[in-house]
């Protein structure tokens, strides 16, 4: 983390552009639903079901789990030419776990401004339907939940995106895939066909990233398929997991 911010302090310029561009990102987001919201008219329009402030704390989910991403996973970017050109063998002699190792080893000072707005802009989301719809007693325990949700899927959703990448040396794929399920996580799944929805919610379970976390805070979600929800993340975990040690040992097959 020091090295971080001693990396970032001696490249300002590039930390501001950086925290400009991902700010501008985020603006263009709220503006576009906003507007969205705005032509249907108050209270006529919902995009699969959600209402403009359900989907103000929708946005809120998506944008914490976009800065804690770029927090600590930056290193993910890297997987496929790191591994092509056998820098994981460094990693490989250290005791503890390869994968933690690797991909938590680079930290962002930009992504940590970005989630502090996304934090920010959730908690003035979350005042909006505070009073109709939930209430403080919920969130005690429901908004823990659903930011430790959206880091454990992001933790092991990236994970599942660059197992391929032992299989497919230096293919890219794992970036492919993983700017095309970013992209469908950013937004709720009921607005897309009911099949794309069930692959999304049980098979790559981009559902993590922000819909369970909105859904579960905003009391959108049966008590059963709350509780259920989270076992379905774990098992997802331990096969990735399972897979990449697979692929470990392809490497050290092939580097060794």
């Amino acid at each position: 983390m020091r090295i971080g911010f001693v990396r970032k302090s001696q490249f300002r310029v590039e930390f501001v552009n950086q925290v400009l561009m991902d700010l501008c990102f985020y603006v263009s987001f709220i503006l576009t639903f906003d507007i969205l919201y705005g032509l249907g008219g108050e209270g006529r329009l919902n995009l699969g079901g959600w209402s403009h402030e359900e989907m103000r704390v929708y946005l809120g989910m998506v944008f914490v789990a976009d800065g804690l991403f770029m927090t600590f996973l930056g290193q993910q970017w890297h997987f496929g030419q790191d591994l092509k050109n056998g820098n994981l063998d460094s990693i490989r002699v250290r005791p503890g776990s390869t994968a933690f190792l690797y991909f938590f080893q680079r930290f962002s000072p930009e992504g940590l401004t970005n989630l502090l707005f996304g934090m920010a802009w959730l908690a003035f989301a979350l005042v909006g339907v505070v009073p109709g719809q939930t209430d403080g007693l919920t969130l005690l325990w429901a908004l823990p939940c659903a930011v430790a949700v959206i880091a454990w899927s992001q933790v092991f959703l990236m994970l599942s995106y660059n197992v391929v990448e032992f299989w497919l040396l230096n293919s890219d794929v794992g970036h492919l895939v993983s700017m095309l399920l970013s992209n469908f996580g950013e937004r709720p799944l009921e607005v897309y066909p009911s099949a794309i929805g069930r692959l999304l919610k049980f098979v790559l379970p981009v559902a993590g990233m922000a819909w369970y976390p909105a859904s579960l805070v905003l009391g959108r979600l049966d008590a059963g398929f709350a509780l259920a929800y989270p076992f379905l993340l774990l098992g997802f975990a331990a096969v990735v997991l399972r897979i990449f040690r697979r692929g470990l040992r392809r490497y050290e097959s092939a580097m060794g």
